[in-house]
């Protein structure tokens, strides 16, 4: 449930400003402000239902652009890589030559893409 809420808000992060000033101020108030949809349907003066219908359109419009776009996709992608990168010049004592032909391989294959 959490790593699903993490994914929205990451979406949220990329395509938000894609979506209606209503679909981002009720996404803000019930994924980052983490309000219920009662609260947010008191605080914008609308019903339980509507909040919930602009919430699961919104998150529909989100998934429809990271299917197309992909951006979320390669921006996870890349900050594993980039981990991973660190993870293999950080060994101060170890460092190799092997470990670091493997970062600069990870480098060039990630810029690449890009």
């Amino acid at each position: 449930m959490l790593e699903k809420i993490e994914h929205i808000i990451l979406l949220f992060d990329f395509y938000g400003p894609l979506l209606t000033e209503k679909q981002q101020r009720v996404m803000n108030m019930h994924y980052e402000n983490d309000l219920s949809l009662t609260e947010i349907a008191e605080y914008l003066n609308i019903s339980r239902q509507a909040v919930y219908d602009l919430l699961k359109r919104a998150v529909a419009l989100l998934e429809d652009y990271e299917a197309r776009l992909q951006l979320a996709e390669k921006f996870s992608r890349t900050q594993q890589e980039l981990q991973l990168v660190y993870s293999l010049l950080n060994k101060k004592d170890e460092l190799n030559s092997k470990d670091i032909a493997k970062a600069v391989k990870i480098i060039s294959k990630t810029l690449e893409s890009v």
